[in-house]
Order: C-alpha cells, then sequence, then structure tokens
C-alpha cells in the first residue's frame, strides 16, 4: 500500500503551514522537501521572528580554504561551515540585519551567508555628495578646499583607504535602507541609500579631526551616535542636518556602542582585562565588561547599569555589539538581562610572546549583569591562528531578507 504524495497537498495549505514555522532552519528545509513545497512558500518569508544569532568566527588560518567560513549556531549548538568565495580577500567589516559587510579594495558590498545574495555599494572613488556646509581646516587654520571642488573629495586608487566599521539602518531589501560606514584617514563617516551612485560625506567643522578622535559609532533614533576617546559623543541629525558635541568621557576606554538598541544608546566597556598565563604558556583572557547607558536628560553623561529589562547583548570582537529581546531566544536562564560573549583562551604562546604565532581558542560565555554569574554554554569551538590579521569574532542574525 502506497502512502500519501505529500507534494499533493493543496497550495494555500502549505502556505499556512510555512507562515507557522518560526525557525529559520525549518522553514528552509520546508522549502527543501519538494517543487510544490518550495513553490507555496515566500523566498523572502517576513513572517519570521528574529533568530538566535550566530558568531562568525575567524578563518582557520593554514593557507587552506580561506572561502570557507565558520558559523556557530547557538540554537543548534552546531559549527556551520559556508562557502563563501565572496569574502575571499576581503575585510568583513560589518554585521547587520542578516547581512555581512565586505570591504575590499576601493568597494564596499553586501553579502547574506545564507541566501548568497549580494548587492553592491558606489566605490569611493566616485565623486560624493556631502552633508554640511563647513569647509574643511587644517590646524593652522588654512583651508584644504577654497573652492569646494567635489571631486577633491574623491578617494584615488593609490589612498591607503579601509573601512573600519560599517552598518546597515534596516535590511538592505527595504526601501529607504542606509549604509553607514566609518573609514581610516581622508573621510571619517559617509553614508549611502540602495542604489545610490555615491556616497554622502558627513563634513565637519574646523579643524579636522583625525581618525583616532573616534573610537565607534551607531545609529539610534534617527540619530548617529560617533563617541570619542573616553566616552565624548557628537551626535548627527542627518535630517536637519546638525550636530552636538556633548562632552560627557568619565575616562571610559576600551568601548563599543551597542546595535540594536531601541531607546537610549547603551556602551559596552571592556577596559578591565585579566590575564592567567600559566607554566605552560596557556593564557585564558577573561574580560570584565561594564554597560553604561546614554543620559541627555540635564547633563550628558553615561550612567553604569545592571538591568537592560528583557534583552541579551551579544558582543563580538572588532567593536561589534548587538542588543536582542529574549522574549523568543532559547539561551540558559532565559537569557534576559544578560551578556553573551567570545571568551577566548591562547592555547599555544611562544616564549617571546609573539602574538603572530598565537592560536586561539573560542568559548562562549553568558554573564548576568545584575549579580555577575558566568556560565559557560559551549565547549572549545575550535582552535584559529592569528598571523598579522586581526580578524575578530562577529556576530550575525541570519536572514532570509
Amino acid at each position: 500500500m502506497m502512502g500519501p504524495n505529500w507534494s499533493l497537498l493543496p497550495p494555500e495549505l502549505l502556505e499556512a503551514i510555512a507562515c507557522k514555522l518560526t525557525s529559520l532552519a525549518d522553514y528552509i528545509r520546508f522549502r527543501a522537501v519538494c517543487h510544490p513545497w518550495c513553490s507555496a512558500s515566500s523566498p523572502r518569508p517576513r513572517h519570521l521572528p528574529i533568530q538566535l544569532p550566530w558568531l562568525m568566527l575567524p578563518y582557520r588560518l593554514d593557507g587552506l580554504d580561506d572561502y570557507i567560513r565558520h558559523f556557530y549556531d547557538l540554537s543548534s549548538s552546531k559549527i556551520h561551515r559556508l562557502h563563501l568565495p565572496e569574502t575571499r580577500g576581503a575585510k568583513v567589516c560589518g554585521s547587520s540585519h542578516g547581512w555581512l559587510i565586505l570591504h575590499k579594495g576601493m568597494v564596499t558590498s553586501l553579502l547574506n551567508p545564507i541566501t548568497r545574495a549580494t548587492i553592491s555599494l558606489p566605490p569611493y572613488t566616485a565623486v560624493p555628495s556631502h552633508l554640511g556646509i563647513s569647509p574643511y581646516y587644517s590646524p593652522n587654520g588654512v583651508p584644504f578646499f577654497d573652492n569646494w571642488d567635489a571631486h577633491n573629495l574623491a578617494v584615488s586608487p593609490t589612498v591607503n583607504f579601509r573601512v573600519k566599521k560599517a552598518i546597515l539602518t534596516s535590511s538592505p531589501l527595504d526601501n529607504g535602507c542606509l549604509v553607514f560606514v566609518h573609514t581610516s584617514g581622508f573621510w571619517e563617516f559617509a553614508f549611502c541609500k540602495i542604489g545610490d551612485e555615491r556616497w554622502t560625506v558627513i563634513e565637519f567643522e574646523a579643524p579636522l579631526p583625525s581618525e583616532e578622535d573616534f573610537w565607534d559609532f551607531s545609529y539610534c533614533n534617527g540619530f548617529l551616535y560617533a563617541v570619542h576617546q573616553f566616552g565624548n559623543v557628537t551626535m548627527y541629525n542627518l535630517i536637519d542636518p546638525t550636530k552636538i558635541v556633548l562632552h560627557c568621557g568619565n575616562g571610559i576606554d576600551d568601548m563599543c556602542l551597542v546595535d540594536g538598541v531601541s531607546s537610549d544608546a547603551l556602551l559596552i566597556s571592556n577596559s578591565r582585562l585579566n590575564y592567567d598565563d600559566d607554566e605552560n604558556g596557556v593564557v585564558q583572557r577573561e574580560i570584565e565588561y561594564t554597560v553604561y547607558k546614554f543620559s541627555n536628560d540635564g547633563e550628558p553623561q553615561w550612567i553604569e547599569v545592571t538591568d537592560v529589562g528583557q534583552n541579551v547583548l551579544f558582543f563580538g570582537g572588532d567593536r561589534h555589539a548587538l542588543s536582542l529581546s529574549s522574549a523568543n531566544l532559547q539561551l540558559p536562564d532565559r537569557g534576559a538581562n544578560s551578556l553573551c560573549y567570545d571568551s577566548i583562551k591562547i592555547e599555544q604562546w611562544d616564549q617571546q610572546h609573539d602574538y603572530r604565532s598565537t592560536w586561539r581558542n573560542h568559548y562562549l560565555k553568558l554573564g548576568r549583569l545584575d549579580n555577575g554569574t558566568v556560565v559557560d554554554i559551549t565547549g572549545d569551538l575550535g582552535s584559529f591562528q592569528w598571523n598579522g590579521r586581526w580578524e575578530e569574532s562577529l556576530w550575525l542574525t541570519p536572514s532570509l531578507i
């Protein structure tokens, strides 16, 4: 006796079933069953909630398979090996709304590592537009550009130019998505809309700030927040445009703004480092994190907080952190009001402490912000060599849109 032919289910029933799925992995498996199931379900579902993030680990720098990227999936406790030749030779300078932001040469592009969709962004050699009214000045008050010739701000291919960090304001498939970049030298901050032919440079008043003036940036409540060394904040309103410099630093160092925050801006400081170096050369790097909330009520200041409500903060390397609601996240102890972070153990360390020959093993930990308790949520995720390219781990919220 033959069993039922599941491929003959009515399309409207299949569509209704697909819309009930909340796991991205289950949705992908559903579409992979057969052609009728795939046809009845959208390739870009809008009903899926934000997924538990994946941690993109550094390259296994053994000279082989430099197009294979490793992602640790918190929901399944597995490492996925994704074939992503688009990342070969490119710096991953950001992860936002399920997309990786890649920089190579004079071009930045977007890559969805799940769907392999790519989106090109304007080249930096194109003549930019400008947001602002003040010309650049040198420290002695002499203007760099007398007549505001726009071509003077186009980046030459011979310039040592790199993108330090990039973020998106929404999925790049949404209308109105903005891409912000923080660059080293020449420009500082620029942005574009998907489909633009050129970047818009956010111009500064005199004197021209150096790249060391800015530690990190994020987008929150319509403002671009740029944090200077020691915690001072510049808020850019891109609609007016206006700029407000707030002197609220209190000695905060080694800081990272948190993406995905819908109310007050959050900042993570990891300035207190603990190293445990044993006689065998094994070094465990533990970092004591402090979370601050930005307050502009009265005198602007960063206020240390131990309560972020039902949110979970995810902290990776390279100044990358994000905040997600714990409502749909399956983490130990429910994860609310916690910080999930990448802990590193250096297993191979030579006698001269030569960083170029170290191998780093990665572990994930979850720390409560209110009482400081920490639990290990993974074992050893593998060993990754650092050979002079400081490429850190990065969180990705997997998405099909």
